[in-house]
């Protein structure tokens, strides 16, 4: 294993080996979380990410998730609002209105809440399928092009939200930065991604929910808070995602990790109420809003290469990250559905 760390060039290290299993659209659909069918993850030794290495192909990824539909995901229509309700509530008090950009929109279920609470509204999305009901049953504005893509109409927008995609993308520090250049100065940024450093997923080592095909890089709280300021951005909050689900529904995934526990979950399911609703934390899932600074960020350029950006030696991770960071243009050569892709995991 020769490949450097696309966050920031360190050695990278195998940690999970992969299932060998060919990726296909059904595997990057929001509600798989089947165990053990992800590709070989390695982890970075300097900043910590997982990562996929070699990263899919850009436009054979981008086809699968034109393509990927999961039938499932609005069965828990009621959970995922209450849900979207909440990552609102911390972009509120620094973007109470304005226009707001939501990223892999999926079927659009944030952007109708948003839209409920005085929010001017766009999505970008790549699948068909969950776009056509964002457009057709929600009434919503959704353009189906990746965020490196996407030319705006208009003025800059004050609020951009990434939930659930930055762990999807092939350069997710390029993405920061096209997210900074589409917000006004002091606009908001909100990233709801998963946390590889955080207890639950290191207890649960390989069996974690978090270690799927569509992952491309999963970077940990600290190394993503460093990458955020290198960006120019000024951190605001940083906390722990709840969800909502039907209880059957958190059950189920419970089942789906298997070991012994297994078959006393799947009977605890059938016997619980379908429609119950539990929210709760995993302590695994990170949100983080960041507010636009006025300046933009000097990116002093290297001998050769692109400019890098420099990371405040704030942990154990900032060397390494330090030294590499700067692309100068990203697409999904991993998934977008989020940029576009469909929403939540």
């Amino acid at each position: 294993m020769h490949a450097a760390c696309g966050i920031c060039g360190g050695e990278l290290v195998l940690r999970y080996p992969g299932s060998g299993r060919p990726l296909d659209s059904s595997l990057l659909s929001p509600t798989n979380h089947r165990p053990g069918e992800h590709p070989d993850l390695y982890r970075c030794a300097g900043c910590g990410t997982l990562q996929q290495a070699p990263l899919p192909e850009g436009a054979e990824l981008v086809r699968m998730y034109r393509a990927m539909r999961d039938d499932a995901y609005l069965q828990e229509e009621p959970g995922r609002r209450r849900t979207a309700r909440r990552v609102l509530d911390k972009i509120a008090p620094h973007a109470p209105r304005g226009r707001l950009l939501d990223v892999g929109c999926g079927p659009g279920l944030l952007l109708d809440e948003a839209r409920a609470l005085g929010f001017e509204v766009e999505g970008l999305e790549l699948s068909r399928s969950a776009a056509a009901f964002a457009r057709g049953r929600l009434r919503l504005t959704v353009h189906d092009v990746p965020l490196e893509e996407f030319e705006p109409d208009g003025e800059p927008f004050d609020a951009v939200v990434l939930a659930d995609v930055l762990e999807h993308l092939a350069d997710p520090v390029a993405a920061l930065r096209r997210c900074r250049d589409l917000l006004a100065p002091g606009g908001v940024l909100c990233l709801v991604t998963p946390d590889p450093s955080s207890v639950t997923a290191r207890v649960a080592g390989a069996r974690w929910w978090g270690l799927l095909p569509a992952h491309t890089f999963l970077v940990p709280r600290a190394t993503l808070r460093l990458l955020a300021a290198a960006e120019g951005f000024e951190l605001v909050d940083d906390s722990s995602l709840v969800r909502s689900f039907t209880t059957a529904y958190w059950l189920g995934g419970l089942a789906e990790r298997g070991g012994r526990m297994a078959a006393v979950v799947r009977g605890a399911r059938r016997a619980v109420p379908r429609r119950l609703m539990l929210s709760l934390s995993l302590g695994d899932e990170r949100v983080i809003v960041a507010t636009r600074g006025v300046q933009v960020p000097t990116r002093p350029a290297p001998a050769s290469g692109p400019g890098r950006a420099p990371l405040p030696p704030r942990t154990p991770a900032a060397p390494a990250v330090r030294a590499a960071r700067a692309r100068p243009s990203w697409r999904p050569a991993t998934r977008s559905p989020r940029a576009g892709r469909a929403r939540s995991e």
